[in-house]
C-alpha cells in the first residue's frame, strides 16, 4: 500500500529514509530512492480502519489486518478484511520486487463469494481499492525509474520541512496503468515520510490529494498513523487509520502466498496485538 503502505503507505498504500545525513546532496532521484528504501523493519503488522466518506456525508468503516515482510528479492504484503460482513474474508496479496530486478509489482485478490483468486491486471489498477479513493495503483510501492522527477523546492507541511518533487511518467505504460499525468510530492526532509501527494490527470487537472494527518514513532521508527485521500472530482474522502502497529514481529512465510489469502487468517497465525501503538 507501496507508497501508501510503506509509509502509510502509501501505498499504501500508501515511507522513510536510509541515511538522512547526506540528504542535502541528493537530487530528486536520490530522494525518491530513500523514500522507497526507508527503514521500516523486517516485518510489521497493524489493524487498519479504512473509513469511507461519501459526498452526502455518510460514513462506512472497513476493518482489516495488514501484514508485511521483507524478503531477499521483494517485499510482500497481505491484507485480510474482517468487517463489515459484506467484505469479511476478502483478502489481498501483493508482491513488490526490488526495483533493480526490473519486474512489475503483482497483486492478487480473493473473493469469498466466488471462492476464487484473481490477479489484478495492469489495466485494472486504476480501479478503486475496496470502494475507497485509493486506487490499486496507489498500493504499488514507489518506483523511481517509472518517473522523470524534478526537485522544485522546499516547503513546510504540518510544521515539517519538506522537499517538493514533481514526477511525470517515464513511459506511456506508466501513464496507462495509473492514469496520473503528474504527481507532486512533499517529503519530510528528516525521515522521508510522504506528507502530501497531489495527483493530476491527463488534462492537468488536480483530481485528488493524499495527506498525512498523524505521525507516530513506533519501535524507534517514524510511522504514518493516519492518512487521508480526498477526491476533488467525486467529492469523496477516504482515511486509513493504522492501529496497534508493531515492527519486527515473527510472521510465518506461509502468510505471504496466494494460498494464504484463500485460507484466510486463523487464530494463532500471528502474535497478539499490543493494547496500544502509541
Amino acid at each position: 500500500m507501496s507508497s501508501i503502505f510503506k509509509g502509510l503507505t502509501a501505498a499504501v498504500l500508501i515511507l522513510a529514509a536510509s541515511g538522512a545525513g547526506a540528504a542535502d546532496a541528493l537530487d530528486a532521484d536520490g530522494i525518491m530512492s530513500n523514500v522507497r528504501d526507508r527503514n521500516d523493519g523486517k516485518s510489521f503488522m497493524s489493524q487498519v480502519s479504512l473509513i469511507l466518506h461519501d459526498k452526502q456525508g455518510n460514513t462506512r468503516v472497513r476493518e482489516f489486518t495488514y501484514l508485511q515482510k521483507d524478503y531477499d528479492d521483494s517485499d510482500k504484503f497481505t491484507m485480510y478484511f474482517s468487517s463489515p460482513n459484506d467484505v469479511r474474508d476478502v483478502a489481498f496479496h501483493i508482491e513488490n520486487p526490488h526495483e533493480v530486478l526490473g519486474q512489475e509489482d503483482s497483486q492478487w485478490m480473493y473473493l469469498p463469494v466466488s471462492r476464487q483468486t484473481r490477479r489484478i491486471s495492469t489495466t485494472d489498477k486504476r480501479g478503486s481499492f475496496m470502494g475507497s479513493d485509493y486506487s490499486y495503483a496507489d498500493l504499488d510501492k514507489t518506483r523511481v525509474k517509472d518517473y522523470r522527477q524534478t526537485l522544485v523546492g522546499e516547503e513546510k507541511i504540518a510544521e515539517r520541512d519538506c522537499y517538493v518533487i514533481e514526477r511525470e511518467p517515464a513511459s506511456p505504460e506508466v501513464l496507462s496503468k495509473t492514469g496520473y499525468n503528474k504527481l507532486k510530492v512533499w517529503i519530510d526532509k528528516q525521515n522521508y515520510l510522504v506528507m502530501r501527494q497531489d495527483f493530476y490527470d491527463v488534462k492537468g487537472v488536480l483530481i485528488k490529494q493524499m495527506r498525512t494527518k498523524q505521525v507516530g514513532t513506533i519501535d524507534g521508527i517514524d510511522s504514518i498513523m493516519l492518512s487521508e485521500t480526498e477526491h476533488f472530482i467525486n467529492g469523496t474522502r477516504s482515511e486509513m487509520r493504522f492501529n496497534q502497529l508493531q515492527y519486527n514481529v515473527q510472521l510465518d512465510d506461509r502468510l505471504f502466498t496466494q494460498t494464504a489469502i484463500r485460507r484466510g487468517l486463523k487464530s494463532g497465525d500471528i502474535p497478539q496485538f499490543a493494547v496500544s501503538s502509541l
